[in-house]
């Protein structure tokens, strides 16, 4: 049996209520944290967040009341705000992120990735990925890409929680661009299990820069072979309405006012369905398991069927239903996900 275990968790904005809520169940019916079923845990965007608050060492009910009571605070607008910004997303972010920010650090306060590699002895690694739009290598300014900050990492130790957060969360359209040059991880890699897996297979040595893995900086992986990880992957549910319809695209001759409307899905969910694809691939299907709700099947709450549910969810009966939907769905593959964890 696999002996190294990853937790990777979706973004997916508010509806990170579902893997909070999966990890409570789990985190009960075990008497036991996430940190200590997992070896390494990898989050995008609210599953980055979700993640950080894991490896600080926050037990899973305040995460998923953190959904539960703050969303609302999270993503508030006013009617002043969408003027100011052209009608809504416009001309600038739907949403400020001064109170998201707020609520992180009050729960990280000034705590690093060097602070969560200490206080886990360097035995538990945590990875969130974040998107650079002006990177660079050597000095010069370079292509923008995905960066993953790694409590492994030498060069990581003294980036702050609060600031990774803020980071990986900083969607497109909904958050402002985080520090100037950082959006959200999920443009990239919104399905982190890949970056992970290939992080924990890597055998390569660098032999010039020291800022990678503790003691020395020189290796970049963990030389680990995929019949020895094991990774259980969390989504935040989908209305399973990403795809265009054969009807509607006709000739196929399409230009920007076509594609635009499609665009945004279709960015987030090819990366997801990619970086599945890459870790199928890599993994033995026995060691490899994917939990995603979906809101059109015949046991969803009747309330989250028939609209497709954004990032910003805030409506406290959503919300709930989510909760309770991942309750629902815990409890029918309850034997299935403790199995698979070992138990």
């Amino acid at each position: 049996m696999a002996t190294f275990s990853i937790l990777s968790i979706d973004g997916g904005g508010s509806r990170g209520v579902i893997p909070a809520t999966l990890l409570d169940c789990i985190s009960k019916d075990l008497n036991k944290h996430p940190m200590e079923l997992f070896d390494l845990v990898a989050g995008t965007s609210t599953g980055g967040i979700i993640g950080i608050g894991l490896a600080a060492r926050k037990q899973t009910h305040t995460l998923v009341d953190l959904y539960l009571t703050q969303s609302k605070k999270i993503f508030y607008d006013t009617g002043w705000d969408d003027l100011r910004d052209g009608f809504g997303k416009n001309l600038g972010a739907d949403y400020s992120n001064d109170k998201l920010k707020k609520i992180l650090e009050e729960q990280f306060g000034t705590l690093t990735l060097g602070d969560v590699h200490t206080d886990h002895q360097g035995k538990k690694i945590l990875m969130v990925a974040s998107f650079d739009l002006s990177p660079q290598d050597n000095g010069k300014a370079v292509n923008f890409r995905p960066v993953v900050y790694n409590s492994g990492f030498l060069k990581h130790k003294n980036e702050r929680l609060v600031d990774i957060a803020l980071r990986t969360s900083a969607g497109p359209t909904y958050f402002p661009i985080y520090q100037q040059k950082y959006i959200d991880g999920g443009v990239a890699m919104n399905h982190p299990a890949m970056a992970a897996v290939a992080f924990a297979i890597n055998k390569q040595v660098e032999t010039e820069d020291l800022n990678y893995r503790y003691p020395d900086g020189l290796k970049k992986g963990l030389g680990l072979e995929a019949r020895d990880i094991r990774v259980l992957s969390l989504g935040c549910g989908t209305s399973n309405r990403n795809f265009i319809a054969p009807d509607k695209v006709k000739k196929g001759d399409w230009g920007n006012l076509q594609w635009v409307k499609y665009l945004p899905d279709l960015l987030t969910e090819s990366n997801v369905q990619a970086a599945d694809y890459y870790v199928r691939q890599v993994m033995d299907r026995n060691d490899y398991k994917r939990i995603q709700l979906e809101f059109d099947a015949a046991d969803a709450p009747a309330v989250l069927k028939g609209s497709v549910l954004g990032l910003d969810v805030k409506s406290p009966t959503l919300l709930r239903a989510m909760h309770e939907y991942a309750k629902q769905v815990y409890a029918l593959r309850k034997q299935e996900i403790l199995s698979f964890l070992g138990f």
